[in-house]
């Protein structure tokens, strides 16, 4: 059996049949009661271990309660939006043959050879190309309330919304605020503002790049919902940029959530892009891009000091093993996420908790 033979998420099959038919595991669940506990105060809900996982593997209530069975506490919905929105079409994950990347000195070009693994789970790396897709606000409430009722005690459901570009800033603003409310009426934990995303057109996937706008969102919709917990998720940022983007949220937020996964050109051995005509550029993501995420948590735990801010501090990227979570832990994060990582090891967080 191959690496990808292990994951949760069928990477030879579209999302889909994934959405429909996964998560996908053979092996045997771990016992929550043995695993262990380091307990923080989730803003009023106690979470058991600061381990989760982040928007984009939790398809649907089904791999909520199958990742919650597996012991990661906390657990992000995948991203919604106030209307349908259709995934990009098969392939949306590929191994990508890459050493760990330098957030300063990123390559032109990535390559996904056909038929290529990695060497280890550890070094798992993919691109991923899935365009933020939704199902209509009726299904995904519903699917959220089931998700949030299948969790144990000292777990929780956290949502992530994005607001649809619809020709307008204003109407972009709207939307925000609207899909917030809508995930604040579902009761989930905290609300993550998705402001990254490298695999969507136009202004959606970069918010966080726009100093102005991302403060505009994050005021209109702390006006709406007072009562939530208010992250939002961004890419990778360092240096003033991130000083810049931490002091135009930070009023708003309770904390901040990253990084996404880095965008890059990735193509076939023949030169042609690897995810076909239309998509030459899309999210690496896993293993290789762990010392963007290093950087990215020292630098905003630095900034959050200098600030003498109290935001939670949720760090995301490369995280494949112990040491990788213990590695982001000591940069600084609150809370650790792990989405390749737990894609293609499921049985993760009991390794780290066990």
């Amino acid at each position: 059996m191959g690496i990808a033979d292990f994951a949760a998420y069928d990477i030879s099959r579209d999302y889909y049949e994934n959405f429909e038919r996964g998560p996908r595991f053979k092996g045997s669940f771990p016992d929550l009661e043995s695993l262990k506990k380091e307990e923080l105060d989730f803003f009023g809900n106690r979470l058991a271990f600061p381990f989760g996982i982040p928007a984009g593997l939790l398809l649907n209530s089904r791999w909520v309660s199958f990742y919650a069975r597996m012991g990661f506490p906390l657990l992000v919905y995948k991203t919604v939006r106030t209307v349908e929105h259709p995934s990009h079409p098969y392939p949306n994950c590929l191994f990508v043959k890459t050493g760990m990347l330098d957030p300063f000195k990123l390559p032109d070009v990535l390559l996904a050879p056909s038929g290529y693994e990695p060497p280890s789970l550890r070094e798992v790396t993919i691109t991923n190309s899935f365009g933020m897709p939704s199902m209509k606000p009726d299904w995904w409430q519903e699917d959220m309330e089931r998700a949030k009722n299948s969790l144990p005690e000292g777990y929780v459901l956290v949502g992530s919304g994005v607001g649809t570009y619809a020709g307008s800033r204003e109407k972009l603003v709207g939307d925000f605020v609207d899909v917030s409310v809508m995930l604040r009426e579902v009761g989930v934990a905290a609300v993550i503002l998705n402001f990254s995303c490298p695999n969507v057109e136009g202004s959606e996937g970069l918010i966080y790049t726009d100093y102005e706008l991302s403060a505009e969102i994050v005021s209109g919709v702390k006006k709406a919902v007072p009562d939530v917990p208010l992250f939002v998720k961004v890419g990778f940022l360092y240096g003033k940029a991130l000083e810049g983007f931490v002091k135009a949220v930070a009023p708003y937020v309770e904390g901040i959530a990253g990084i996404n996964s880095i965008q890059a050109k990735v193509v076939k051995e023949d030169g042609s892009p690897a995810l076909g005509a239309g998509r030459e550029k899309s999210g690496v993501c896993g293993w290789a891009i762990g010392e963007c995420a290093r950087l990215f948590t020292v630098e905003l735990s630095r900034i959050r000091k200098e600030m003498k801010a109290d935001f939670l501090i949720m760090s995301c990227g490369g995280v494949t093993d112990r040491e990788s979570f213990a590695g982001l832990k000591e940069c600084g994060a609150d809370v650790v996420l792990s989405c390749t990582g737990a894609m293609f090891n499921p049985l993760l967080a009991s390794e780290i908790r066990g």
